[in-house]
């Protein structure tokens, strides 16, 4: 076994794994491929049927989109503000 195996063979990957990838971002990516259109968090609140708070859809989107997974394709002005659609980047 190499240096770098050893260095490899210290992380628990299932451990890593189970913290970096949250549920909520694996049913987010779901229900917009199911769907197959643009979402917004009150959408897929609505999808979800209000088993997830709205801040928390909103939040793991974001992260998605910083993650380039997805992109903030279209938006539009909801009684104050401004509601985000989004769907898969073009290199998913």
């Amino acid at each position: 076994m190499t240096a770098e195996g050893d260095e490899h063979d210290r992380y628990d990957w299932a451990g890593l794994v189970s913290r970096v990838v949250h549920p909520l971002k694996v049913t987010i990516v779901e229900a917009l491929a199911w769907i197959g259109q643009p979402l917004s968090a009150h959408d897929l609140e609505r999808v979800l049927e209000g088993q997830v708070a709205l801040s928390l859809v909103s939040y793991h989107l974001r992260k998605l989109a910083d993650l380039g997974v997805l992109e903030d394709v279209k938006s539009r002005q909801v009684r104050g503000a401004t509601e985000h659609f989004y769907f898969f980047s073009e290199g998913v």
